[in-house]
């Protein structure tokens, strides 16, 4: 493999995973990428990308250690002409990514908001705004926690990979995600609330990770979604957050602005909530539904909320409301305004 060039500057927040324990020193600068020990290396040789919808800068670094190698990525904002003097740059995403030698294994897993503590780049102006959650990815469960920083909406995300027999590598990903500063300047900007929702916080995460790719190393499977969509007999929604609910879902039909398909709205979360998966000749899309509240045989019928995203890029959201057990009825739009509407198959 082709060594990266040292960079001995000062400044950089440095990162990196030792036998369970994260490093972290240092400020941010655009001009000073890093030291102690850590090389930077080109992009190709980084097992993290982003693909941004804006000019960013990237920095990617490594380090060699005895039972693992680290890699660190950065994504950042330079400072934009006319700015004062000594701007800061807008640092807006920082992953730290080990990969452990084989049968070696990482400690148990941190909680992803304790992470605000430890990025010098969030520790003491960062605020907590939604309640910590675990959402499935592409590559797997990742711990996540919302929170605000410089007036931007941000994310924590830690995870890791061990597997299963000894001679196979695991991993290990930790960081954060914010909206760059320089979007606030924007007409469609919305200032981040006190308290981010649920479905608002794992759809912000989502659309990160459907822009980050991860490679994960060799013995690491990357989990697939299923070949074929099952359309199980109906069932029913649950009228309220403590009901039993049946693990094989509610069976949906899909029309996405005139485009057909079918769906499944799943029980495989806590009790009030699941994940929900839409298909049709157009697109593939995965997501989650949510109990907001109402019950059966009262003034309030079951109403919640639901959001996918897509394999084509599109992504939709909207509510729900059940009048009775095995009957859904959905609506919503997606990021092109279209409507999206659904309910249960066969009906």
């Amino acid at each position: 493999m082709k060594k990266g060039r040292k960079v001995t500057n000062r400044g950089a927040l440095l990162g990196g995973v030792m036998a369970g324990t994260l490093i972290m020193t240092g400020g941010f600068s655009a001009m000073a990428q890093d030291t102690g020990g850590f090389e930077q290396i080109p992009t190709d040789q980084s097992p993290l990308a982003f693909a941004a919808d804006m000019p960013v800068t990237s920095v990617f670094l490594r380090q060699y250690r005895e039972n693992s190698t680290v890699f660190v990525g950065r994504w950042f904002v330079p400072p934009q002409e006319g700015s004062l003097k000594n701007t800061r740059s807008d640092l807006f995403i920082e992953t730290v990514y080990s990969t452990s030698a084989p049968g070696f294994t990482f400690s148990s897993e941190m909680p992803s908001n304790q992470l605000l503590g430890m990025f010098d780049g969030l520790r003491g102006n960062s605020t907590v705004n939604g309640a910590n959650f675990t959402q499935d990815t592409r590559y797997g469960p990742i711990a996540m926690t919302p929170f605000t920083r410089a007036g931007s909406q941000c994310i924590s995300f830690v995870a890791q990979w061990n597997p299963d027999t000894p001679t196979t590598r695991g991993s290990r990903l930790l960081g954060y995600y914010c909206d760059p500063i320089t979007r606030q300047s924007g007409t469609e900007y919305r200032k981040p609330p006190a308290t981010l929702g649920m479905i608002d916080a794992q759809q912000f995460a989502a659309a990160f990770f459907g822009k980050f790719d991860i490679q994960l190393p060799e013995g690491v499977t990357r989990p697939t979604a299923p070949d074929a969509m099952e359309t199980p007999s109906a069932t029913a929604l649950p009228e309220n957050n403590t009901a039993p609910t049946p693990p094989e879902g509610q069976p949906i039909t899909i029309n996405w602005q005139g485009v057909r398909g079918q769906g499944v709205l799943k029980f495989d979360q806590p009790s009030g909530e699941g994940t929900m998966t839409i298909d049709s000749d157009v697109r593939h899309c995965e997501g989650i539904w949510r109990h907001d509240g109402g019950a059966y045989q009262t003034g309030t019928l079951p109403f919640g909320s639901w959001y996918v995203f897509c394999d084509d890029g599109s992504s939709a959201r909207g509510h729900y409301t059940s009048e009775g057990p095995g009957s859904v009825t959905g609506e919503g739009q997606d990021n092109q305004g279209q409507a999206v509407y659904f309910r249960q198959l066969n009906s």
